[in-house]
């Protein structure tokens, strides 16, 4: 059942807000900035900081995804 949980990228592409390519690259630069220990961003933090969706699709996902935990 917990195989049923969705991530925020995953989400995000199904959505068509963006491109495998544009999540490859934000899992990048979050890989990147722990391995440097720094603070670590959200995905959806780093996708906005790229210009790759807006505030408002962050929280439109956010919603799906508290929605969806709250169901199981």
């Amino acid at each position: 059942m917990g195989s049923d949980v969705r991530m925020f990228g995953e989400v995000a592409f199904e959505k068509g807000y963006i491109s495998t390519a544009q999540l490859y690259e934000a899992l990048q630069i979050q890989a990147q900035q722990e391995a440097e220990n720094r603070p670590r961003k959200f995905l959806g933090e780093i996708l906005v900081d790229l210009e790759y969706i807006s505030e408002q699709q962050v929280l439109e996902i956010l919603t799906e995804l508290h929605g969806q935990r709250q169901k199981t």
